[in-house]
């Protein structure tokens, strides 16, 4: 009987950890008016749940132990503080960091919300297919795709379904193959793994799309043979049958397909929802020149939550040993209920706060050229598995950290997606827009540079580009084609 009841308790204690990862997963991808609605939602479900009041507000001076009991979050909770070194490489020189987060009290100034722009997936995509050579049935197809892309970059319906959409919508009557081809054509769009299906099909995606290399083709067979395999992390099933050693395989696994690639190719953008909204950000960070110290603060309109003080004393109440009677142990039964859905719930927004303000910490020490200079040509490629690394997260999870979120810097809001870009040579793609930007501003006007002249100039400055990735980062730029600047200069 007692093994059976450790039992039953591990098996209780494993459900409440995932209900937890789950929740944090859920709060980590709202925004501050999502939390608000979510939040009250909450304390009205959960009966021992409630919000602090003014009148019981002991803990706001800010020096009681913001851990004590796990019953608290949001009044002047500290997520961290810390000082950060970094040296350039220099011994005489070193560069101090100061983050912290902020908790606001009830009384400091609520956050207006600020108007952003961001080009949505979608937007991007069809931008793409604006350079490509279709008939006026493919562009509806490929439309009709796009338009059902999710905002995380997969394709969940089917070609058959698509074909019935563009048919009865459109009145172009197609079949599922002729949606299969064009859904093969958008994704071979950017971002590599755009449009599909599964995570094993945008995995094959990016993998096909990488330089040739032997990691790459063992990387590849892992993904397409032996998914189920990969999926379980069984090396050695792999090993057997690829007849290639399991720590080979796991080193293939950590640089090709954990740090490489992208679960998520469409979490780059904004989406849909949230595109041209008034966003509240959720961080500032602040640049003290005299000393060249960074702060960063984590904004926090989230009330200070607590267990009620009845639940509390019927908590104490149940807490003996005796016998008690059927209706007293259901009473008893709900109430830790209760008690435990609050503690978890509560513990959950102060592993949000924490997550979110490493996240951004980790973003600073980055890119700290660009939050030293505002200038976008110091950002560098920076990956979301990077920032996962450095603050001991999951890549899910800083994807979702920094889903929706924006940061107030002194010239302008800013989302903590646009922070992040591919590695083209060594550069960030901002650095190409840069020297793009350069070689239009500098071109006889009378006889402007082509998409393939600038993608000649542009690769004997370094940059391996395609045509079509250089029309591209033209038109995000605003640039009209050669054509239009030809034109325009007469």
């Amino acid at each position: 009987m007692a093994k059976q009841g450790l039992i039953l308790e591990q098996k209780q204690t494993q459900r409440l950890a995932l209900e937890q990862q789950r929740m944090l997963g859920m709060v980590l991808e709202k925004n501050d008016a999502e939390m608000a609605e979510f939040i009250d939602n909450k304390v009205n479900e959960i009966q021992a749940l409630e919000k602090k009041s003014d009148d019981n507000d002991e803990y706001s001076n800010g020096n009681e132990d913001n851990n004590k009991d796990n019953d608290r979050v949001g009044d002047n909770q500290s997520g961290a503080n810390d000082t950060i070194s970094d040296s350039s490489g220099d011994d005489d020189v070193m560069a101090w960091y100061r983050y912290f987060a902020n908790n606001r009290s009830r009384d400091d100034e609520y956050y207006s919300p600020t108007a952003v722009n961001e080009k949505t997936l979608q937007e991007f995509l069809t931008d793409q297919l604006g350079e490509l050579e279709l008939d006026e049935t493919q562009q509806v197809i490929a439309r009709a795709i796009v338009g059902n892309i999710e905002d995380n970059g997969y394709l969940r319906r089917s070609a058959t379904e698509i074909a019935d959409d563009v048919t009865f919508n459109d009145g172009y009557v197609v079949d599922a193959k002729q949606v299969e081809e064009m859904i093969a054509t958008v994704q071979s769009l950017d971002p590599p793994g755009i449009a599909a299906r599964g995570l094993q099909e945008c995995m094959r995606l990016q993998l096909e799309r990488k330089p040739k290399s032997e990691d790459v083709d063992i990387a590849l067979t892992m993904v397409t043979r032996y998914f189920d395999e990969l999926a379980a992390m069984n090396f050695e099933t792999m090993s057997r049958r690829m007849n290639i050693s399991a720590e080979r395989l796991e080193e293939v696994f950590r640089h090709q397909i954990r740090r490489g690639l992208n679960p998520y190719p469409g979490n780059a953008f904004g989406s849909r929802s949230d595109n041209s909204q008034q966003v509240t950000p959720d961080f500032d960070v602040e640049l003290d020149e005299d000393n060249g110290r960074l702060t960063v603060t984590l904004r926090n309109n989230i009330p200070a939550l607590q267990i009620s003080e009845s639940y509390a004393l019927m908590m104490d109440r149940y807490k003996g040993t005796g016998t008690v009677s059927v209706q007293e142990a259901k009473e008893k039964k709900q109430i830790q209920d209760a008690y435990v859905r609050a503690s978890m719930f509560i513990e959950v927004l102060k592993q949000r706060q924490e997550t979110l303000f490493g996240t951004m910490s980790a973003i600073v020490q980055c890119q700290r050229d660009y939050f030293m200079s505002g200038d976008e040509r110091d950002l560098k490629p920076l990956g979301q598995q990077q920032i996962a690394d450095m603050i001991g997260k999951d890549v899910s999870v800083v994807s979702r950290a920094v889903s929706n979120k924006y940061v107030q810097l002194p010239w302008g809001v800013k989302s903590l997606k646009s922070f992040f870009s591919e590695d083209i040579n060594g550069s960030s793609r901002h650095e190409v827009y840069d020297d793009l930007k350069k070689l239009v501003d500098g071109e006889d006007k009378k006889h402007p540079l082509s998409d393939d002249a600038l993608c000649d100039r542009l690769k004997a400055m370094g940059y391996k580009l395609e045509r079509r990735t250089v029309a591209k980062y033209r038109d995000s730029l605003k640039i009209p084609s050669s054509t239009v600047r030809r034109k325009m200069a007469k």
